[in-house]
């Protein structure tokens, strides 16, 4: 079988969710108000309210409601989870959900995992959708939910059906 290099590697910045994931962020949201990373407005992936696509530049526009965030995967993610900080704090985002990678080592990781107050470790690599509507074969990288807000019992109860939901212990940013 012959593997799409760019699932595999920076060659795109596009990994769409998948369906199942979407199905548990709607089950602790409710809904979602804002995807501020979509991959399109006319065949969004996600089932948001609202979209900010690359045109829009979402990170130069205000946050409002609950975001799901799955941001562009490559260099500057940092300023994604900076900008969700940023929009938590002014009480815009009112709850968010955030899909990236398990990369503990990075400044990005130290940032986000500063604002979640939950995280999931999916028990197996998620596999994204790609851009023809494809699921791909799974990631080279550990992909992990991170919850910012309050309510932790309702990522808890939608989340552990797909990995270890962990608590993150409070820190500073």
């Amino acid at each position: 079988m012959t593997v799409p290099p760019a699932l595999h590697s920076h060659e795109s910045t596009e990994h769409y969710t998948p369906h199942y994931v979407l199905d548990a962020v709607i089950a602790c949201l409710g809904a979602i108000d804002l995807d501020p990373a979509s991959n399109s407005r006319e065949i969004p992936n996600v089932p948001a309210a609202r979209y900010y696509t690359a045109h829009d530049n979402g990170l130069v526009q205000p946050w409002k409601g609950r975001v799901f965030l799955n941001p562009p995967f490559g260099p500057g993610v940092e300023q994604w989870f900076s900008k969700l900080y940023l929009e938590r704090s002014a009480g815009r985002t009112t709850e968010a959900i955030v899909l990236w990678k398990s990369a503990t080592e990075t400044a990005a990781w130290k940032t986000l995992t500063a604002i979640s107050c939950r995280v999931c470790f999916p028990s197996a690599r998620i596999r994204f959708v790609g851009p023809a509507g494809d699921e791909g074969p799974g990631p080279t990288f550990s992909p992990a939910l991170f919850y910012i807000w309050d309510r932790p019992d309702r990522f808890v109860r939608a989340f552990t059906g797909i990995g270890a939901v962990w608590e993150v212990p409070l820190r500073p940013l």
